[in-house]
């Protein structure tokens, strides 16, 4: 019986059907993985309009001629040229069938001839994803991370996050924006962003990077350039008039009706105030209310990170998975 093929995926020059159906199947695997991701079309649109030669895709089937059943994508990380991250999904009828394996064969050669010495992935705790990544040799896992969500079609965490937007100290100020950062508070904003790598574990999928007004004018760029509306809620201190707490949502814009909670982040001094909870629940209640057509949420924290888990307890999030961050050395 023939095995699995793979071959490279070119989205410029695939068929109209394996375009659709590569980002049908990237769609379903990260929605399975973090609770959000972007439509098929939205997908497409973004592949086709964008030329990045350091990144390898792949597309396997069950045999020849037979339709796309796996997809993956090798993408070298810019904060380390020698580190790199692997997307890779399986349709659930064509799992334990080999196509898993050869995807992640071809990729691991691939890293090796472009100098890609490190392997990271994100996969679903438990069957069947945790004992797919077992097979792979030098396997470790990195963090146990809680895939996170918020409803806002339920009336309970509306009420609840109501009671909550109460400023807990009255020298603080609220503050919303979408998009770009006022030029008045980019400075003092990425000075809060600058200490996401405060969080346990935060070191291990981030790099030290510089926040300055060009830095944070690059971040909104990216954070925003698949089409996603940035939504940013912080908390100013009058005295200085600089932000000194931020949490940061995204929200699709192509019909999806789950957005994207990222950083939250309070400087070191004001930490301890109820900033974070108070932010949060004001974040939740401006979604709601700007964008009718979201009715979730979703996050990730690392389960070691228990002051941000109690925060997001408070506001309404429930937790949906657990996804592993695991990381492979490839053999020479």
């Amino acid at each position: 019986m023939p095995g699995p093929t793979v071959e490279p995926f070119l989205p410029q020059h695939a068929s109209t059907s394996d375009l659709a159906r590569w980002c049908e199947i990237s769609r379903e695997g990260q929605s399975e993985l973090s609770g959000s991701s972007p439509q098929p079309f939205a997908l497409a649109e973004r592949l086709l309009a964008t030329d990045t030669p350091a990144v390898s895709r792949w597309a396997a089937r069950g045999g020849e001629g037979a339709p796309l059943d796996g997809v993956a994508e090798l993408l070298p990380q810019p904060r380390d040229p020698r580190l790199g991250f692997l997307r890779l999904f399986v349709t659930p009828p064509a799992r334990r069938l080999g196509l898993g394996s050869a995807l992640l064969e071809r990729a691991t050669h691939e890293a090796r001839t472009i100098g890609v010495d490190r392997g990271q992935g994100t996969v679903l705790a438990g069957p069947p994803g945790e004992p797919f990544a077992a097979t792979c040799p030098d396997l470790r896992v990195l963090l146990r991370l809680e895939r996170q969500e918020q409803r806002l079609d339920q009336e309970a965490v509306l009420r609840r996050c109501r009671a909550l937007a109460v400023c807990p100290d009255s020298r603080y100020k609220l503050t919303h924006w979408r998009g770009a950062a006022p030029a008045r508070l980019i400075a003092s904003f990425g000075r809060v962003m600058g200490h996401v790598l405060d969080a346990p574990g935060a070191d291990l999928q981030l790099a030290p990077r510089a926040w300055d007004a060009a830095a944070v004018r690059d971040w909104e760029a990216r954070m925003t350039a698949g089409g996603q509306r940035l939504k940013v809620c912080a908390a100013v201190y009058p005295p200085s008039g600089d932000v000194v707490a931020a949490t940061v949502t995204t929200v699709p814009t192509d019909g999806g009706a789950v957005a994207d909670q990222h950083d939250t982040a309070v400087l070191p001094e004001h930490r301890r105030r109820g900033l974070a909870r108070w932010i949060k629940a004001e974040q939740t209640l401006s979604l709601h209310r700007l964008f009718p057509g979201v009715r979730a949420v979703a996050g990730t924290l690392n389960q070691r990170n228990l002051p941000m888990l109690a925060v997001n307890r408070t506001v309404g999030y429930r937790r949906v998975r657990e996804r592993l961050l695991v990381e492979t050395v490839p053999h020479p």
